[in-house]
């Protein structure tokens, strides 16, 4: 049976950054290829990556876990 679907990578990471430092350039290239990429992240990086935002005043756990506008 022949598919017109391109082929995938799905990325299942525990942190925000973490697939960034440890697979970005693979994924860049396989999407660059065609490919369908795929990441799922099992947090928000709220107390990680995103650490920057707890020197903000009034910054709350709520507030780190939006997407930035």
């Amino acid at each position: 049976m022949a598919t017109d679907k391109a082929p995938s990578v799905l990325v299942v990471s525990a942190h925000s950054g973490d697939f960034v430092w440890r697979a970005g350039g693979a994924l860049a290239l396989y999407a660059e290829r065609g490919y369908d990429v795929r990441i799922v992240c099992l947090s928000f990086g709220e107390r990680g990556e995103s650490q920057g935002l707890w020197k903000q005043d009034g910054m709350t756990l709520e507030k780190a876990k939006r997407p930035p506008r």
